[in-house]
């Protein structure tokens, strides 16, 4: 045999047992992720990502902002008028927003920031999700789906410093 022994004797066999061994594996890791599943996102916040941009990010009177832009701040207003929950100091593109602390109903979320005209729009809490009513109409710039919104700042007319 020219000094070449060979060493596998029965072709294909190991290639079953690795094949049911992975077939195993997957079926273990799965079932795991089915059972698990529901019970680790029942303990994660709902997160709600926001968009903002501006009108005139583009413009020369935008530079008196840093990169960030002047900031906005969202509120979520009950229908009784209190606001259970805000945050401030949202930056220009996205940002995550918690939603745990909020109870199911409907709710006004307000953007608001410096120098630029502020939006609302009625949203509907359910659990740690967020989506806007079936029927809702936005202004112009603005836009929600579910735990989603974008917005886009018009400025107030006259106002430059």
């Amino acid at each position: 045999m020219s000094g070449i022994e060979k060493t596998n004797t029965a072709p294909g066999t190991p290639g079953k047992y690795v094949a049911l061994g992975l077939f195993i594996f997957t079926a273990i890791v799965g079932s795991l992720f089915i059972y698990l599943g529901p019970k680790a996102t029942e303990k994660t916040p709902g997160i709600l990502h926001v968009g903002i941009r501006f009108a005139n990010e583009h413009m020369v009177e935008f530079t008196q902002y840093s990169k960030t832009g002047p900031g906005a701040r969202i509120e979520f207003i009950a229908a009784d008028g209190s606001i259970p929950h805000s945050v401030e100091r949202l930056a220009m593109g996205r940002n995550l927003v918690p939603i745990s602390n909020l109870s199911d109903g409907l709710y006004t979320v307000r953007l608001s920031s410096e120098d630029y005209i502020s939006v609302e729009m009625p949203m509907i809490a359910e659990g740690r999700m967020l989506n806007p009513p079936k029927d809702a109409q936005f202004s112009h710039g603005t836009h929600a789906d579910y735990n989603m919104i974008g917005v886009r700042f018009a400025p107030k007319v006259g106002l430059r410093k």
